[in-house]
């Protein structure tokens, strides 16, 4: 962990990647609010960029439920994937611009820090500068789902790939870490269809990057029952948001009674 000296921020918060299981990003974020904690950076890969972008944007959390669960903002992901596996994003990046009043990263009210994959060059990009909506629809674009995104000659895809929980690239700059994981593994009995499998495997390979990233962060919540939902269920929002709160209420409160 940095020094006390070395960090720039108070309390950093770390939201992973995971589909729409990162409904459950937006309960922990009530949780948070309830009980008066304000990250002063914020640093988000894939589902959580685009929750991170919204709070950073003053979106309250509830109202952000509302948002990505309309058919207008996030519609987009109720599909039958065509034969070329490729969804244009343009319309969702299109809403998502109305929706946010920030146009850029120095707009926001809070930092933010959005990774995506450089497939050109196989590497891990930071944006903190520049143009929000195609920082996040980069990080967001979910390999064989959606098509790369390009930005200045480049071509990115989701920051997942990579590394779906950031915790390590932000953990010396902050005092206190707060991780909010929502990509477990539990076990399934059955898989039934090649869709299943395929997100198993996007969930699996991500989780393999996060096993050792848990003991980075002085407050880690990774809601219980998450992983039973798809990548895409947005159906199923409401109750994975309430899971994302209940999980870190319970840790939070645990953590405000804890001996000093």
């Amino acid at each position: 962990m940095g020094t006390e000296s070395s960090n720039k921020y108070k309390i950093g918060l770390v939201l992973s990647g995971g589909g729409t299981r990162g409904f459950a990003h937006l309960g922990a974020l009530k949780a948070l609010k309830e009980h008066n904690i304000k990250p002063d950076i914020i640093a988000g890969v894939s589902a959580g960029s685009i929750v991170g972008a919204l709070y950073a944007d003053g979106e309250d959390a509830e109202k952000a439920l509302k948002a990505l669960t309309s058919k207008k903002l996030f519609g987009f992901l109720e599909f039958m994937i065509p034969r070329n596996g490729l969804v244009k994003m343009s319309g969702f990046q299109k809403t998502l611009r109305k929706h946010l009043s920030s146009e850029k990263f120095e707009d926001l009210k809070i930092p933010l820090i959005i990774f995506a994959v450089n497939v050109n060059k196989a590497e891990l990009e930071r944006f903190d500068k520049g143009d929000l909506v195609s920082a996040i629809t980069a990080s967001s674009s979910i390999p064989v789902v959606f098509p790369p995104v390009e930005i200045n000659g480049a071509y990115y895809l989701d920051g997942g790939i990579i590394n779906n929980f950031p915790v390590d690239l932000l953990r010396d700059d902050c005092e206190t870490l707060i991780g909010i994981n929502v990509n477990p593994i539990g076990e399934f009995k059955k898989i039934h269809s090649l869709k299943a499998i395929a997100e198993r495997a996007f969930h699996i390979s991500m989780r393999n990057q996060e096993a050792e990233k848990e003991k980075l962060c002085d407050i880690y919540i990774e809601p219980d029952g998450v992983d039973q939902y798809g990548l895409l269920d947005i159906s199923k929002a409401a109750e994975i948001f309430e899971l994302g709160y209940k999980k870190a209420s319970e840790v939070l409160e645990k953590a405000r009674n804890k001996p000093q």
